[in-house]
């Protein structure tokens, strides 16, 4: 019986600005190859959706999405703001492929669009590996 290795990586959000897109960028550490499993945001503060002023969550390697991007209004298109210390759940798709899959030194790319005077996003990312090539 082997054990595969794990990675986690965590990024928190402590300084946002209404209105303003964010980028954010983790470098994997480790050496050996790592595919994203699952990744999560949960809130540190309350955000209350509006139809208009939103923020979309994306993550993203290099230009394409290795998530489902989460998007935060009033529950018309996406998700109905978010509560303090209740995690959002993305979907990672098998269809983003070889996209999922991080060496040392990859970039990992938090990109947070915001339309109109959007949202502040407080809260904490993270991000679960497994080990695919030692």
């Amino acid at each position: 019986m082997s054990n595969q290795a794990k990675l986690s990586l965590q990024c928190r959000l402590s300084e946002t600005t209404v209105g303003t897109g964010e980028d954010h960028y983790m470098v994997i550490p480790c050496a050996g190859e790592w595919k994203l499993k699952a990744a999560y945001f949960c809130p540190s503060a309350a955000t209350t959706g509006h139809a208009s002023n939103t923020a979309t969550l994306a993550v993203k390697q290099g230009s394409t999405a290795v998530v489902t991007a989460i998007l935060i209004d009033d529950g018309s298109s996406g998700t109905n703001g978010c509560t303090a210390g209740t995690k959002l759940t993305f979907t990672v798709p098998a269809s983003a492929g070889a996209s999922l899959e991080f060496g040392q030194g990859d970039i990992l790319h938090i990109d947070i669009n915001k339309a109109a005077s959007g949202v502040a996003v407080l809260g904490d990312f993270t991000f679960a590996f497994d080990q695919i090539v030692s």
